[in-house]
């Protein structure tokens, strides 16, 4: 663990996304308010947002991770920081829905290459057996900023309207950029490999069809994001109209799954001994469960304030599953992919989990309220997490089934 703490490059590149973190949370809260909370939009506004960020995300993923694999990441990194900034300015000077969700959408072109670029570099920076740590340290610190950036988001939107809290997003981006320059020089590996190798690097597909992990893990990414997104499109609606509730309960909820990363991403960073990452994310998609199901149940109470802290409930341990299934989704992907392709596989499995993310938006706003109430909706979530958790559970369990990719390690 002390390593970890020692690496410079990994605690810059740390510290880098939880200023930008900061920025986007309060941008995303404001433009919620904007359509949402202060506004009469229901589900499709709600859907509208994600939408605006994920589509063209679909179809940059696989580009941006071709250029990590051929460009300097501490360029990409920089650069990245640095046109999202003049971008989401944008959204200071407009009202228009159609204009927020152009400009929502270039951001994310945009910011396509900064998952897939640490991903990348992580690998470089610390051992194999201290790839989870690492992992683990950087979720921490993406929890750090889903426990505090709501509740600063709403004690900015509390005390100016939505079109200047953007301002603090811009400012964070600039500032990202400035501390991102006191990276060395992170190269790419694609331009250093051998011409077989390159030629492998050209059809990332190749190595998705000949590594049976990665196929297990793609499959279920995308099936357990597909399911999840449903509560990520309704749970402001289901906190307006259900709950009676605003932006003050939505963003407590929201801290509560950060908090609850902090404490996966604690046991992750500590653990003394390795341990297999399949049942870290089986036991994750577990307990991200126990948000929808905590929902259907919900909906049983007459008394409100019950509902509300059950929902707080849920969320926390929700949050406990997220930082596993986030923290050993890189590590299994960074373990059993070549370091050449690394930066193309994560591009790769960015468009799936984008993949995952538009579907459930455009099927979630068709199915409620026109075909299904929210209850029954939840309900459905609950069937399809626990059909993704039994099929991983016999690929684990069974016979030559998914193993522990890392050696034991000691502090």
């Amino acid at each position: 663990m002390k390593q970890i703490l020692k690496d410079r490059t990994l605690l810059i590149i740390g510290a880098a996304e939880m200023v930008s973190g900061i920025g986007d949370w309060i941008t995303m809260m404001a433009v919620l308010a904007m359509l949402v909370f202060r506004g009469d939009g229901g589900v499709m506004s709600s859907s509208g947002i994600f939408l605006a960020g994920l589509l063209p995300t679909l179809f940059s993923s696989p580009v941006a991770g071709w250029l990590v694999d051929r460009v300097n990441r501490r360029t990409l990194l920089i650069g990245s920081q640095l046109l999202a900034g003049v971008v989401v300015s944008g959204l200071f000077f407009t009202t228009r829905i159609e204009l927020i969700y152009i400009l929502l959408a270039v951001e994310a072109v945009i910011l396509s290459v900064v998952t897939p670029t640490r991903q990348a570099v992580i690998p470089d920076l610390v051992s194999r057996e201290d790839l989870p740590r690492a992992n683990a340290f950087l979720q921490q610190l993406a929890g750090l900023v889903k426990v505090f950036s709501p509740v600063i988001a709403g004690m900015v939107l509390s005390i100016m309207d939505p079109h200047t809290a953007i301002l603090f997003d811009v400012a964070s981006f600039f500032l990202a950029a400035i501390v991102l320059m006191f990276l060395p020089s992170l190269p790419a590996h694609g331009t250093e490999t051998t011409h077989e190798k390159s030629k492998l690097a050209e059809s990332p597909i190749n190595v998705l069809q000949t590594i049976p992990q990665l196929q297990i893990l793609f499959t279920g990414v995308f099936v357990a994001i597909l399911t999840i997104i449903g509560f990520d499109v309704l749970s402001s609606i289901y906190t307006r109209d259900v709950l009676h509730q605003g932006e003050k309960l939505y963003g407590m909820a929201i801290s509560l799954v950060g908090i609850g990363s902090l404490v996966a991403t604690t046991i992750v960073m500590f653990r003394k001994t390795g341990a297999n990452p399949w049942i870290d994310i089986v036991l994750g998609f577990s307990f991200l469960t126990i948000i929808p199901l905590a929902l259907v149940v919900s909906y049983q109470f007459d008394n409100l304030l019950a509902a509300q802290y059950l929902l707080l409930f849920a969320c926390l341990i929700g949050g406990i599953g997220n930082g596993l299934v986030h923290v050993q989704i890189g590590t299994i992907m960074q373990l059993v992919t070549p370091t050449h392709i690394l930066g193309q596989v994560s591009g790769w499995l960015q468009m799936v989990m984008v993949a995952g993310q538009l579907v459930g938006l455009l099927l979630t706003p068709f199915l409620v309220p026109g075909l299904v109430n929210m209850e029954h909706f939840f309900a459905g979530m609950v069937g399809m997490m626990c059909i993704l958790i039994i099929f991983l559970s016999i690929q684990i369990f069974r016979k030559n089934g998914l193993k522990q990719e890392i050696p034991s390690a000691e502090f």
